[in-house]
């Protein structure tokens, strides 16, 4: 589907995760849990893996339960959680080592770029369209993120961010949105943006008045029954950057 008959596009924001990087959510998950057997061993606590396994998914759950109520859940309210579930009194110091096993990964691991993003990035900017990103923080905070962007030179390629433990809220809140366009400078009938869930993206989007784009190329999102999204769908779907020009109608 196209932009026909509607303004001239001024700005396009993406999503973060299976947008444009590509989530690691099985390593992410191995790791941390290694780190966090790690610390309390050393701490004195002999704690077996699968009960510190089945904290992380108590936390999963508590962080899933506030994302979709619309309510911030950040790493320390995590830590906490965890260490509440496990019915462990820690010191200062081992929070802080736990919340950084959070906050803090380590580089090597960095999750991969999404293929093409950084011609389709180029070639909007090219274009003199502004580029922006609206995203849900899980638990890596923004400060998190904006590190994995630098990292791959992406970063100086946006001119305005919207994550939500900065904004204060989530997609498909449309304040997250009308955040993006304050910072962009266009109005909602001049923007266009791209993810990958329904619920969030393509519904947020659309409410708030913009062009939505949902993006298959990393996760295919079928949209859930219970919350009626599996009924919602962009105005195009792409399942490669390399075709998202084309689907703007951007040359």
């Amino acid at each position: 589907m196209s932009r026909i008959g509607r303004p001239t596009l001024r700005a396009v924001t993406f999503d973060f995760w299976n947008t444009l990087i590509v989530a690691d959510d099985a390593g992410v998950r191995d790791r941390r849990l290694a780190a966090w057997l790690g610390l309390l061993a050393g701490e004195g606590f002999d704690v077996e893996r699968d009960v510190v396994r089945g904290a992380m998914r108590h936390a999963g759950r508590q962080f899933d339960t506030n994302w979709k109520a619309n309510r911030i859940y950040r790493a320390d309210d995590a830590v906490r959680d965890m260490l509440e579930h496990l019915g462990i009194e820690a010191t200062d110091s081992l929070r802080r080592e736990l919340l950084r096993s959070i906050i803090d990964p380590d580089p090597a691991h960095d999750p991969s770029p999404t293929p093409h993003i950084e011609a389709a990035l180029d070639g909007l900017r090219a274009a003199g369209i502004k580029v922006g990103i609206i995203c849900d923080v899980g638990l890596n905070p923004s400060t998190t993120l904006r590190g994995y962007l630098a990292r791959h030179h992406l970063l100086d390629r946006f001119d305005h961010w919207s994550f939500s433990d900065e904004v204060g809220c989530f997609k498909p809140d449309p304040a997250i949105f009308a955040h993006a366009l304050a910072g962009l400078g266009v109005d909602a009938e001049e923007a266009a943006h791209i993810g990958d869930l329904r619920r969030t993206d393509v519904a947020g989007a659309q409410a708030a008045g913009w062009f939505a784009v949902r993006y298959t190329g990393a996760y295919d999102d079928l949209g859930s029954p219970d919350d009626g999204s599996d009924q919602v769908e962009g105005d195009a779907v792409v399942a490669d950057h390399a075709d998202l020009l084309a689907v703007l109608d951007v040359t």
